[in-house]
């Protein structure tokens, strides 16, 4: 008795001295959408190099439960150390919360730390600024460049080649139908997906147009925004996309139906590389990307060149005003953007870097990284993916989805997100 009694009081004593250790810890607080077990390891290598901090990561559901909880802690001024951002208009919805980095990042990597930052998500990182404002409210972690993937076993069994014209993309997706395949498979339920598809297609007929247009630099009825819609209503009218797609998700369904093979082109970015990382069992087609390779979208009628790569941030990162009070959440945040935590994302080929100078290691295929190759060749020139104000980015969905759905006819739509700019700007 005497001997459990000394060993209970050896346990407490134990439990007493770790509380105190966890108490003594240096605590940051983390929000993100960013997958949580990627995050993990970022978060554990971060801690083997910094012992006596302690990172504690809050995932949410990028929407709604993200978006929502970012909302309520913002108007209770609870937010977080760090949060997650895209950059432009979710960035600017909580440019008041957040506080600049431009010292913190000169100190921790040298003034001239943004040159090293892509051109396209350099340019990114300062979009919806007020005029004057130079200040960086966000440091990008990863990059992304859209694409369209291609399962190219279903292609090579089928007879296939990748598509360089429009015709020939016409004809694949007629060959997939045919033999039972879902052709292009578009979640046009999802205005980011269909934002995507519109940017590659405004690009063929006047690269920056978007941005000049957003900015209220030039009009959206412009003629050559206006054969980009009519483009894309072709692409529903020609086949090329699935049957029913104004109803459908891109996540999960269509990215379930194209990992297992039932699925053979979808319009998808940098990041699908993911896939092959992800817990066991894995198809045949994600085991090492093995069954997927990429391609632009070819030169639709009237334009003259196939797709310009579009991308820039992926995701990025904020300090808040909160967080700015603690020493420790920046270095976590300079580790998770542009060091060791860094990594251990690139590793998990969770996306492209959104410094110069970084690539995965370890357990990588060959072809992953042949892919990975073209993919960072092609982020430097980059078209620019993200809209600055909110309101003229759900202007345009609302625009693609009556588009696409015959309700509108394509000049009549762009009015309208002509009208949205205008508003948003005080025309």
């Amino acid at each position: 008795m005497k001997k459990v009694l000394v060993l209970g009081a050896t346990l407490l004593s134990a439990s007493i001295l770790s509380t105190a250790a966890l108490a003594a810890d240096k605590e940051v607080t983390v929000w993100s959408w960013f997958i949580q077990s990627t995050m993990q390891k970022s978060i554990d290598a971060f801690q083997k190099a910094h012992p006596g901090v302690k990172v504690t990561y809050t995932y949410y559901n990028y929407s709604p439960e993200y978006i929502t909880a970012l909302k309520a802690a913002a108007a209770s001024d609870s937010l977080p150390d760090v949060i997650g951002l895209q950059p432009g208009s979710l960035t600017q919805q909580y440019r008041d919360h957040l506080s600049p980095v431009n010292e913190l990042a000169a100190k921790e990597w040298g003034a001239d730390w943004a040159e090293k930052v892509f051109p396209v998500n350099r340019k990114q990182m300062l979009m919806g600024n007020p005029a004057g404002d130079t200040n960086y409210y966000i440091i990008p972690q990863e990059s992304q460049v859209l694409c369209v993937w291609y399962n190219r076993k279903i292609f090579e069994t089928l007879g296939i080649a990748v598509p360089k014209t429009y015709d020939e993309l016409k004809a694949a997706a007629k060959k997939l139908s045919d033999e039972g395949y879902l052709p292009l498979f578009q979640g046009a339920a999802d205005g980011w997906q269909n934002e995507n598809i519109f940017l590659m297609l405004a690009g063929q007929f006047a690269p920056g147009l978007t941005d000049k247009a957003q900015a209220g630099e030039a009009p959206w009825t412009s003629p050559e925004l206006v054969s980009a819609m009519k483009a894309w209503k072709a692409l529903f009218d020609d086949g090329i996309f699935q049957k029913g797609a104004l109803g459908a998700h891109a996540y999960p369904t269509g990215a379930q139906l194209f990992a297992q093979g039932k699925v053979g082109m979808m319009a998808l970015g940098s990041w699908w590389m993911q896939e092959s990382k992800f817990p066991p069992p894995l198809s045949q087609y994600v085991q090492g990307m093995d069954g997927f390779d990429f391609f632009y979208l070819p030169a639709v009628p009237g334009a003259k060149t196939a797709s310009p790569p579009v991308g820039g941030v992926d995701i990025g990162y904020g300090l808040t005003k909160n967080g700015a009070k603690n020493p420790e959440a920046w270095t976590f945040l300079a580790s998770l953007t542009n060091g060791e935590a860094l990594q251990e994302a690139l590793n998990d080929l969770n996306d492209l870097p959104a410094f110069a100078g970084h690539e995965p290691k370890g357990d990588v295929s060959d072809h992953v990284k042949d892919l990975y190759k073209r993919f960072m060749d092609d982020l430097p020139k980059a078209e620019n993916q993200r809209f600055a104000i909110p309101a003229i980015s759900e202007a345009l969905d609302n625009a693609l989805a009556a588009v696409a759905a015959g309700s509108v006819d394509p000049e009549a739509a762009l009015s309208s997100v002509q009208a949205a700019t205008d508003k948003a700007l005080g025309k």
